[in-house]
């Protein structure tokens, strides 16, 4: 079964509705990044990153 485009959309926004996941996807255009530098980029602790 097709999902509708818009639901398609509504399922990406609502997972990237959280500014840390914004903010990884922006680190993460620059180019690959181990997880240690994501976490020094982000000041958060690792839990909170996965």
């Amino acid at each position: 079964m097709t999902v509708p485009l818009y639901q398609a959309k509504a399922e990406l926004f609502r997972t990237l509705g959280h500014p840390l996941r914004i903010r990884v996807l922006e680190l993460l255009c620059e180019g690959p990044k181990q997880v240690r530098e994501l976490l020094a980029a982000i000041e958060v602790e690792a839990p909170n990153l996965s």
